[in-house]
């Protein structure tokens, strides 16, 4: 599955301001990306939201949740 750069750049800005540095936020975003797509095919759900799940578990994570 190809990202779509806008979704690449959203996502990566959100690592950005994070805290993490540009070359690693953009490493994070595309396995994000990837994983979603895993997600989405394995439970029949649109990848939009396999990307809601998974960047809610990183922001609760970063929240210490």
């Amino acid at each position: 599955m190809a990202a779509e750069p806008d979704q690449l750049i959203l996502i990566k800005s959100l690592f950005l301001q994070m805290g993490a540095p540009e070359e690693q936020a953009e490493v994070m975003a595309s396995q994000l990306l990837k994983r979603a797509g895993q997600i989405a095919l394995d439970r029949d759900i649109l990848i939009i939201e396999a990307v809601e799940i998974l960047l809610k578990q990183v922001v609760e994570a970063q929240q210490g949740s």
